[in-house]
C-alpha cells in the first residue's frame, strides 16, 4: 500500500492506494466496498472531502475524483498538463477546488468549471499536503525543506 485515509467524522471508511487501484475498506466489515480504477500509473497521494461523499486519488499523470456513497462512479477526471502530481487535498473553505501538490507549484482545481489554475510555490517537490476547517488553511511541505501556510 501507497497511501492510507480513514474517511472523516465516522472513520467507517479506509481508503487504501496500491499500484493504480484504490481499494475502499468498510472496517466494520472488513469487506471491501469498491475498488477504483482508471489510472495507468502509480498511485501517490488519496484525500476525502470535509464530508467523506469525494474520495480523490492522485498519480503522476492524472487526477480522479470518486464518488463513494453511490457504486464508487467517476465524478471528475484531470490530466496532468506538465507538472507531475504527487499530492493532494480538498480546499477547506471552497468544496468544489482540489489542492494538487506538483514539482514546485500548486495546482488549484475548480471542478465544477473543470479549470485549473497553477501557483508558483517550492523549489521542489511537494510531497505532502493538509488542510484545517477551523482556521480555512492548508499547507505545503516540500522536499526544498520548506513548509508554507496558504489561504
Amino acid at each position: 500500500m501507497n497511501q492510507m485515509r480513514f474517511r472523516p467524522r465516522n472513520g467507517r471508511f479506509l481508503a487504501a492506494a496500491a499500484e493504480n487501484v484504490v481499494s475502499v475498506f468498510d472496517v466494520e466489515t472488513q469487506a471491501c466496498r469498491h475498488s477504483l480504477q482508471g489510472h495507468t500509473k502509480q498511485i501517490h497521494s488519496v484525500c476525502w472531502n470535509p464530508s467523506g461523499d469525494l474520495l480523490a486519488s492522485v498519480s503522476e499523470d492524472s487526477v480522479r475524483v470518486w464518488n463513494i456513497n453511490g457504486d464508487g462512479e467517476l465524478v471528475h477526471d484531470l490530466s496532468c498538463s506538465g507538472s507531475k502530481f504527487h499530492s493532494c487535498v480538498f480546499h477547506p473553505s471552497y468544496a468544489s477546488l482540489l489542492v494538487i501538490g506538483c514539482y514546485q507549484s500548486l495546482e488549484l482545481w475548480n471542478m465544477t468549471e473543470n479549470k485549473t489554475m497553477t501557483l508558483s510555490a517550492h523549489d521542489g517537490l511537494i510531497a505532502s499536503l493538509a488542510m484545517s476547517t477551523a482556521t480555512g488553511l492548508v499547507a505545503s511541505a516540500s522536499h526544498d525543506k520548506m513548509v508554507k501556510l496558504w489561504k
